[in-house]
């Protein structure tokens, strides 16, 4: 009887160790694939994201040749404030050619934060609205956007309607401008490809 409840006990750590290297082996292959996953993932987002960068750099070119704004340096920050992308590039075209046209090509200012009429570009540097790089002045106008025009529930939408802050005061002079923006904004919003591409990449990014 000893020998054979020896024999049992050896059978059942035999067995047990057994389990215990499948269950190892598991393990390991359920970790494997969801590393695999992840990666899988983490370049499909690289990937979408390449794609629109390439259209926003194709879009800006087509009406400012000479821009040298960084396509993925917007996309980040939009995505990081979580705002409409489209939007953004029609202001940014409507209010300096995306830093190449008026005071905006020596304060490098894209969207003319800062800037009123009648204004120099010096004076507007000198209130510190000037900037070393186009790039520079992306980020202080979406924390603009977000402070003081989207606020009490109001979405990009709303402000292609009526463009006001907070405190009732209009982005711009001009009685039209959200005419403007949103011709420009409706162009760019019907162009297949670019909208295509950026579809894919808020699949990735749903904060818009």
């Amino acid at each position: 009887i000893i020998y054979i409840l020896s024999a049992i006990s050896v059978i059942f750590i035999i067995v047990s160790a057994i389990l215990y290297s499948q269950q190892v082996k598991a393990e390991k292959i359920q970790q494997t694939l969801k590393i695999e996953q992840k990666n899988a993932e983490a370049i499909a987002k690289d990937n979408a994201r390449n794609k629109l960068a390439f259209q926003v750099n194709k879009y800006i070119k087509s009406v400012a040749p000479s821009s040298d704004i960084d396509p993925y340096i917007m996309i980040d920050l939009c995505s990081d404030y979580g705002i409409d992308l489209i939007f953004v590039l029609a202001q940014g075209q409507i209010e300096s050619h995306f830093a190449t046209a008026g005071t905006a090509r020596k304060t490098n200012s894209i969207f003319n934060v800062g800037a009123y009429d009648g204004h120099s570009a010096k004076r507007q540097i000198k209130n510190g609205f000037g900037y070393a790089h186009p790039n520079d002045s992306i980020e202080p106008y979406l924390m603009l956007l977000k402070n003081d025009y989207l606020v009490n529930g109001r979405t990009t939408d709303y402000l292609l309607r009526n463009y006001v802050n907070k405190y009732g005061m209009r982005y711009a002079s001009s009685t039209k401008y959200e005419v403007y923006m949103r011709s420009v904004y409706k162009r760019i919003s019907t162009n297949k490809s670019f909208v295509t591409a950026y579809n894919e990449y808020l699949s990735y990014n749903m904060k818009v």
